[in-house]
């Protein structure tokens, strides 16, 4: 072999041997392995929601001037829109903050008692606003159907409006207007399936290794019950419809509000 000859075979083995050209990537901070390790998913944390519902009522306990307990109480059924702000903690674990408008139902009870200044029938409306705050347990976050459990804690104000009191003589009166507010809880079970999936992009330098990030707009059925717990609240005073203007009791209350809604609403993931 030449002397030309063995230093063209020792110079091609000084560069195939290199560290430079041996593993290129290394330039990059990482192998070209490396470079093609799957793409780790990382969601979005942050979401909106808006929801309607409709919630029924159980019988509530009324009574008036402390001491006359109202038969036949109901409270009639309520419709109710609202939404909120919400983030991921984790694939599972998720909480929110919303606030909800029940329209104004119908209220009514029977006070029976011969005792009582003006027995005959209450009817007066109520309405109420309800803030909470809420955590859910999401089964099956990244699938198309997720069933998820959730509690919540926050406050209600109550208002009703005037109403009346009618009696089978002929007599009546008119009930103030009040408001108060009251701790709220709910418990709720439903499930998300998932109208809309979120466009993905790569984020991260070669050294690192690729990431796939959601890049949101993801957008959410959401169906579910939930069981509200209200709390309780007060009319305004009892009047006579006559004459005299005869205060008849300080404030019926209305106690025990409790609601049993179907809710329906859309959530939209944002990044």
């Amino acid at each position: 072999m030449s002397i030309k000859r063995a230093a063209l075979v020792l110079g091609l083995a000084i560069v195939a041997g290199a560290p430079g050209t041996a593993n290129a990537a290394d330039l990059y901070g990482g192998s070209i392995k490396d470079s093609y390790e799957p793409m780790a998913a990382v969601g979005p944390s942050i979401y909106l929601r808006i929801d309607g519902s409709y919630g029924g009522h159980d019988e509530p306990v009324m009574v008036e001037d402390g001491i006359y307990d109202l038969t036949n109480t109901e409270i009639d059924g309520a419709w109710s829109i609202g939404g909120g702000i919400g983030r991921y903690f984790t694939d599972t674990i998720r909480a929110d903050v919303t606030y909800d408008h029940r329209f104004e139902a119908d209220a009514k009870g029977d006070l029976a008692d011969n005792y009582a200044t003006l027995p005959g029938t209450r009817s007066f409306g109520l309405e109420s606003d309800v803030v909470l705050v809420n955590a859910y347990y999401d089964f099956n976050r990244n699938g198309r159907f997720n069933p998820y459990l959730g509690l919540g804690l926050g406050v209600v104000y109550h208002q009703t409006t005037e109403g009346t009191v009618s009696d089978d003589c002929g007599c009546t009166g008119t009930i103030a207007e009040g408001s108060s507010t009251h701790v709220a809880g709910a418990v709720m079970a439903g499930f998300t399936a998932k109208l809309r999936g979120g466009e993905t992009m790569s984020a991260g330098g070669i050294k690192d290794g690729p990431v796939a990030v959601s890049a949101g707009r993801n957008l959410y059925l959401d169906v579910g019950y939930r069981f509200l717990y209200l709390g309780e609240t007060a009319t305004g005073e009892v009047t006579m419809n006559d004459a005299t203007g005869t205060q008849v009791s300080r404030d019926p209350t209305v106690e025990d509000i409790h609601a049993h809604e179907v809710r329906v609403g859309l959530r939209y993931d944002l990044r």
